[in-house]
């Protein structure tokens, strides 16, 4: 997982680089985990290694739509609807890139999203005009080969791909990978326009960090707990294991640090 972290988009704050655990360690802390970070699909890399989250834009071209998502050589590889860490771990599979093929009425429903993880109509409109030569990988053309070109995509297989897709639509069954059928309500219309966004994976959150006793002191390399010292949120490792949902990490944070307060006030009190 750590050569995975490593060619990962960042999302997180600016500000985030790590200075509570290098402090820490400066003066002895014991740390944990140090080589894992919580890594999600559904990156766009919006600058060279920075990325914006497509998640619920994703949600809204696939559950009532006809999005679907393929790799490179223009193949279906996983169901649209998979679980996050499932998706994230094809995607790492797959070299680190997939791609969303959308028809207009699923475009429409993308961009309705956009707005929820910081990205505009305006954006998208300017990554158009880019016509694949910057980041991100958004494109759009008149036919399935033209638009697949643009992106770097095999396009006479991702016209199969198209048929077998829209061939499982009309039987209600995805024999491939079991999208359920209530996600498959249309067919990938037969005209044009199209588009193709393409998808990496991206990570805010380390799941190392410092160690702690249960007041949330850290502790040294002794698991002595250094005076003064109290730690909160992602410099806590640990936490949550190798892995960790989006409201755990939120909750984490406001609790952690609740206690951590209290317990420091509590430490300059004696």
């Amino acid at each position: 997982l750590a050569g995975s972290l490593k060619n990962s988009l960042y999302y997180g704050v600016k500000s985030s680089n790590g200075e509570g655990h290098q402090m820490a360690m400066k003066i002895g802390a014991k740390t944990q985990m140090m080589d894992l970070g919580k890594i999600y699909p559904n990156g766009m890399e919006v600058a060279p290694g920075i990325a914006k989250s497509t998640i619920w834009s994703n949600k809204a071209a696939f559950e009532d739509h006809s999005g679907i998502m393929v790799n490179k050589a223009g193949k279906r590889v996983i169901s649209e609807l998979e679980t996050n860490h499932n998706i994230k771990n094809e995607e790492v599979k797959q070299g680190g890139k997939l791609f969303i093929l959308m028809d207009q009425p699923s475009y429409d429903a993308f961009l309705t999203k956009l707005s929820i993880t910081g990205i505009s109509k305006g954006d998208m409109d300017k990554w158009l005009a880019q016509d694949g030569k910057g980041y991100p990988i958004v494109v759009k053309a008149d036919s399935i080969p033209a638009v697949a070109k643009k992106a770097g995509v095999d396009g006479a297989e991702l016209l199969k791909t198209v048929a077998r897709y829209n061939g499982f639509v009309k039987a209600g069954k995805d024999a491939d990978f079991n999208r359920p059928a209530k996600f498959m309500k249309e067919v990938i219309a037969d005209k044009g326009p199209y588009y193709i966004v393409e998808q990496q994976p991206r990570f805010a959150t380390t799941m190392g960090g410092v160690v702690t006793d249960m007041n949330l002191n850290v502790l040294d390399k002794n698991n002595k707990p250094i005076k003064g010292l109290f730690a909160a949120g992602e410099l806590v490792g640990g936490a949550m294991g190798d892995d960790s949902p989006p409201g755990g990490n939120m909750a984490w944070a406001m609790t952690s640090g609740k206690l951590a307060a209290e317990r420091a006030v509590q430490s300059l009190n004696k």
